[in-house]
């Protein structure tokens, strides 16, 4: 029980803390860009129900800061029962390209087809309530210059989340881009996001029409033909939407079942890949892993406290935290009027949604399909980060 206890207080502290620092602390810079480079680019968009926006989302293309002749928008429609394929049919030009899907078969299989129908070297992955900055694609490409690069992000920020655990999700994202500029510049991020990013066509392998985290897979194939994701923040978007808690926690469910999906199905890296495989377990893994590990933990804790006062202290440390979670948990009013109380209920609902999405994922229980949170006209500005985060 002993090595049971320490074993998962290190794996905790090494995912949650120490490798956070040894990743920020990193010095190496592997960037290597050439601002004038202008590929051909496919800038793809997968739509469900999305008439309120998809106007705006062709306007924004339309506004983009980059070579007409070498950008080209192909939306496809998967299944809307709203006026989604003609708002955005009625818009159809020589560049605009506008597919309908006769029935809602999620987003894997809308990216399949739209990959299947770009015409350009490169792929641009958007969704249609992102709204980009008019340099966003340039500066993302510019990255390729380098053939170790196959893929780039960038800094999508979420506007309208819920006041109730805003602090805590900022202080979790921000510790996030922290992390992924440093593993960027040391060697590559672990995933994309997946509401805007670039992607040599090449290296898109077919999504088996069930996949529920295609940001996380597609990112994963990269990695494993040994290419790069890179992090640029200077390539900034907007999303718009109303994210409450109980989407969040949806969100975060939906997150743990790709992971367990991807698992099951042997998506990791390569054997060989050392320093991705690290990267792997210390940002991801262990990470998705949390749950149990506080639960093995809590028990081991309190099997041990009859061995030496160290194990009734830290016993007694997390009675209190567990009861912080439930007291935040329990009383809405306390986590809003808090920072404190909101990053503990931002931490215990995280972990109880991925204890669920574990479950789920196990079971199979997690369907493809995901409803976009709500567009909103006014909101709360906070950052949103990579699928399989």
């Amino acid at each position: 029980m002993i090595i049971v206890f320490w074993g998962s207080l290190l794996l905790l502290f090494h995912a949650h803390f120490l490798y956070p620092m040894l990743a920020v602390l990193a010095r190496r810079n592997r960037t290597c860009t050439e601002p004038d480079f202008s590929p051909s680019i496919s800038m793809l968009v997968p739509a469900h129900n999305e008439c309120d926006v998809i106007a705006e989302k062709i306007d924004n293309f339309e506004a983009l800061d980059y070579p007409a002749d070498k950008l080209e928008l192909v939306i496809f429609d998967d299944g809307s029962d709203d006026e989604t394929y003609d708002v955005a049919r009625n818009r159809a030009t020589n560049r605009i390209r506008v597919i309908r899907g006769d029935v809602r078969a999620g987003k894997a299989t809308a990216v399949n087809q739209l990959v299947r129908l770009a015409t350009h070297p490169v792929l641009l992955l958007t969704d249609a309530n992102v709204t980009l900055e008019a340099d966003a694609v340039a500066k993302l490409v510019m990255h390729l210059t380098d053939a170790s690069v196959g893929a780039v992000t960038g800094e999508v920020r979420l506007v309208g989340s819920d006041e109730e655990f805003r602090s805590g999700e900022s202080l979790y994202y921000r510790m996030e881009r922290q992390i992924q500029r440093a593993e960027s510049n040391v060697s590559s991020v672990m995933g994309v996001d997946g509401a805007m990013y670039v992607l040599r066509r090449e290296l898109y392998k077919p999504l088996p029409t069930d996949t529920i985290l295609d940001d996380f897979l597609i990112s994963m194939n990269v990695l494993r033909s040994r290419r790069r994701i890179v992090y640029e923040q200077a390539a900034t978007a907007i999303e718009t939407g109303t994210l409450s808690a109980r989407q969040e926690f949806n969100r975060r469910v939906r997150i743990a079942a790709g992971a367990v999906q991807l698992l099951r199905r042997g998506i990791v890296p390569h054997w060989g890949q050392w320093a991705v495989w690290f990267q792997f377990v210390s940002h991801k893994l262990l990470r998705w892993c949390s749950p149990i590990l506080i639960a093995t933990l809590i028990i081991s804790s309190i099997a041990l406290t009859s061995a030496a006062t160290i194990y009734i202290a830290f016993a007694l440390f997390l009675t209190l935290l567990a009861s912080g979670v439930l007291l935040t948990l329990l009383f809405p009013r306390l986590r809003r009027s808090s920072s404190v109380a909101s990053v503990l209920f931002y931490f215990g609902m995280s972990q109880i949604a991925m204890s669920v999405g574990i479950v789920r994922g196990l079971l199979n229980r997690q369907p493809p399909q995901w409803e976009k949170v709500k567009r909103t006209e006014e909101g709360i500005e906070s950052n949103s980060t990579a699928t399989g985060k």
